[in-house]
């Protein structure tokens, strides 16, 4: 018995640390949203966007401003941020602001509150708005659906409507809802992905409370593509601490 829980613990070790760090990093998000941030912890982030080769950062509109010209690596915004609950009209503006100082990513916060209220036709219309302006403009359209304020039925029923839209993305959690995004958020988003036939197009993003690398491994190793998260050297550095004794964790 002992000789088999090893097995299983090599093997669970060598799937959970099957990139190196680097790539990690070059899959994770990196999100300083909180209201109180300023500019000194804008130049901290946009250095380890830089330094640590990471994905993307992920600002406010307000932080975009500031950040414009600073660095060519990818700069991302939030719409709608943290609830999604604006009216679709002032969504849209907020969404065309952001693309004309230059984001060329969007998290986009769908309005869960719609849905969870059963009016999934104004829903799905402002999926197909937000999704046509970022394709016409060219840039990445990632939907937050808030999978923690959802059952696991409505996961799926919500996968379906955002993915008939096809946006690069669907995206777990701001980060604001009742519990932290779980591994069961991604294999739900990935299997109705898979058998409607869209997961080779769309993508997801898993982010809400991820902090370790063991976190991050997990959601990975279960069809996430990308990390969101507010802390990216912890989740580098656990990472590294996870993987010690594999080599391919190592670089």
């Amino acid at each position: 018995m002992k000789a088999l829980l090893s097995v299983v613990m090599i093997m669970l070790h060598e799937k959970l640390c099957s990139i190196s760090s680097s790539e990690l990093a070059s899959r994770i998000d990196h999100a300083i949203l909180k209201p109180w941030l300023a500019r000194k912890e804008l130049e901290q982030a946009i250095n380890d966007l830089e330094e640590l080769n990471l994905r993307c950062l992920i600002l406010s509109p307000q932080l975009l401003r500031e950040a414009h010209g600073i660095t060519g690596k990818c700069l991302g915004v939030v719409v709608g941020f943290p609830f999604g609950y604006h009216s679709i009209e002032a969504k849209i503006k907020e969404l065309e602001d952001v693309i004309a100082l230059g984001a060329r990513e969007i998290d986009y916060v769908a309005n869960t509150q719609l849905y969870l209220l059963g009016r999934k036709d104004e829903y799905a219309n402002e999926i197909r708005a937000v999704t046509t302006i970022c394709r016409e403009a060219e840039v990445t359209c990632k939907i937050i659906i808030e999978t923690p304020a959802l059952t696991q039925s409505q996961i799926k029923e919500v996968t379906r409507l955002v993915a008939e839209y096809e946006p690069d993305f669907i995206k777990t959690s701001t980060g604001f809802g009742p519990r932290h995004t779980l591994p069961d958020d991604i294999v739900i988003i990935d299997s109705t992905l898979r058998k409607i036939g869209k997961r080779d197009i769309i993508k997801i993003k898993a982010a809400g409370g991820i902090r370790t690398g063991l976190q991050a491994a997990i959601l990975l190793s279960l069809g996430a593509d990308v990390i969101g998260t507010s802390t990216p050297r912890q989740i580098l550095e656990t990472y590294r601490d996870l993987c010690t004794s594999n080599r391919s964790c190592t670089k």
